[in-house]
């Protein structure tokens, strides 16, 4: 995810309430992302208007 250095005990934090998720779509195709879903490669912005969660059951991608 990314670097934990500067967080100590009992310090806030923020819940979004919702999974992980990354985009998913023509766009991502030859990308590379992270576990958070930022590009990697250093091409650019992906459109993300599509995401799914990162715990999702194989069977529910197609649908």
């Amino acid at each position: 995810m990314s670097a934990t250095d500067g967080l100590t005990r009992g310090m806030d934090v923020i819940d979004t309430g919702a999974p992980l998720s990354v985009p998913v779509g023509g766009a991502t195709l030859g990308r590379i992302f992270n576990v958070l879903g930022e590009p990697i490669d250093n091409l650019g912005h992906v459109d993300n208007s599509t995401t799914f969660h990162i715990h999702k059951y194989p069977y529910l991608l197609s649908k």
